[in-house]
């Protein structure tokens, strides 16, 4: 009899661990790995598409090129939180979904060292990848095990702390590097709730624990009518970041609950690698009030591997992104009159490969039109407000679709901390 309950035991576990698509970011696909990776550059750029590459200048903190830190000129710091709403329609099991949650999206702060050399110091926390979903169903039963219900959640990601330094040996051009090092917990949670007697209800955790470390190298490049002699070229920046791979490493850990306390607990080691990123921005101001910006970027993540999934479970991941700015004025003496008006959109070919109603698998993409305005707090500090909202499986041959909604808000504050007195 015990034989045969631990077979049972051991079917359940398989079943559960494999037998269900997850979710993460409100989205039935992401667990697939460590999580949705994020493609957030700052407070700013969520308003403009999410680009943000070669936004140079005072009052934007990136947190995926260090070299735009070369135009910080003050103290600053920058927090922000996050919504996000996703409704699922997922037509090979006749299912629909919402899932909702909020999550803080990470803080910055920038030291200015030097502004003639843009010897900039800064650092901060941001989410690498986002794991959250929720599952119920009621399975059919067979000859073999009885009706029950089950419930899985899986929630955390990974998250990033990183350190940097800009430089601008020239003026035309400011130059960035940044250590960062990940670390995280993706936990899936299931509970199996079986109407017979006759079969024992399960409580299953599963948690992988990751860390491991990365660099990234930036480039910005500005002034370029200065140093070609071509006004056309006047407001015009040129920006290009990489990201080196994470070798990841640490623990896994599945914890089995029974209603007739005989429990299980296994650990063992785990590990999981994720390919370098690359992206190319372009930035133009058109005198004081207009900016456009677009951002390319690329990750092959058809090389992402971990202890339970091999290279080619994601598929490589294309951003394009772009948007505009317009500052309505920048006259200290009505300041709360100076609101700042953005707006942009995305495309995305996602990690996520799917089913389609044509047979075979298909890369899922995503299109997002974004929005945002920045209200005057003080004269060194500011309210950002941004709106994203998108259709994830643009093709009608997509067996799942997917419309997303999210909201930031954002604080940035910035000080003066170092200033010689007049007539020093």
């Amino acid at each position: 009899m015990k034989i045969q309950s631990s077979l049972l035991k051991s079917a359940l576990i398989i079943l559960v661990s494999s037998g269900f698509a997850s979710a993460g970011d409100g989205t039935p696909l992401s667990a697939r790995g460590s999580g949705v990776f994020t493609s957030f550059a700052g407070s700013r750029s969520a308003g403009m598409g999410n680009a943000g590459i070669a936004l140079f200048g005072d009052g934007f903190l990136s947190r995926i090129n260090p070299a735009t830190w070369g135009g910080i000129q003050n103290v600053d710091f920058s927090a922000t939180y996050g919504f996000s709403g996703d409704a699922s329609e997922d037509n090979s099991i006749g299912q629909s979904s919402y899932y909702a949650n909020g999550n803080f999206e990470g803080g910055i702060f920038a030291l200015p060292i030097s502004h003639p050399l843009g010897i900039s110091l800064a650092g901060g926390f941001t989410p690498l990848t986002s794991y959250q979903y929720q599952i119920n169903a009621a399975p059919d039963s067979t000859s073999l095990i009885a009706p029950y219900t089950y419930q899985r959640t899986g929630s955390g990601g990974l998250g990033e702390g990183f350190v940097g330094l800009s430089l601008s040996p020239f003026k035309w051009i400011s130059l960035g590097g940044m250590f960062q090092y990940a670390f995280g917990r993706v936990q899936s949670t299931g509970t199996i709730t079986f109407s017979s007697s006759a079969y024992q209800n399960t409580y299953l955790d599963n948690s992988m624990y990751l860390r491991g470390p990365a660099g990234t190298f930036g480039i910005v490049i500005d002034s370029l009518d200065e140093l070609t002699g071509g006004q056309f070229l006047k407001g015009l920046n040129l920006a290009f970041y990489y990201k080196s791979s994470y070798n990841l490493h640490g623990s896994y850990d599945l914890e089995s609950i029974y209603d007739d306390g005989l429990d299980t607990t296994i650990g063992y080691p785990a590990y999981g690698k994720i390919p370098p990123e690359i992206g190319f921005g372009i930035a133009k101001s058109f005198g004081d009030r207009f900016t456009a910006l677009l951002d390319v970027r690329s990750q092959q993540l058809s090389k992402y591997q971990d202890t339970f999934y091999p290279q080619g479970t994601l598929g490589d991941v294309l951003f394009v992104g772009g948007g505009v700015e317009f500052v309505e004025g920048r006259d200290l003496a009505s300041l709360f009159k100076n609101h700042v008006y953005r707006a942009g959109f995305y495309y995305q070919k996602t990690q996520f490969i799917v089913p389609t109603k044509s047979g075979g698998n298909k890369q899922l993409d995503e299109l997002f039109l974004t929005a945002g305005t920045e209200f005057p707090i003080s004269a060194s500090a500011s309210l950002d407000l941004a709106a994203q909202y998108g259709i994830r499986g643009l093709s009608s041959d997509f067996l799942l679709r997917e419309h997303v909604f999210r909201l930031y808000v954002s604080i940035s504050m910035g000080e003066i901390w170092f200033s010689r007195p007049e007539g020093d």
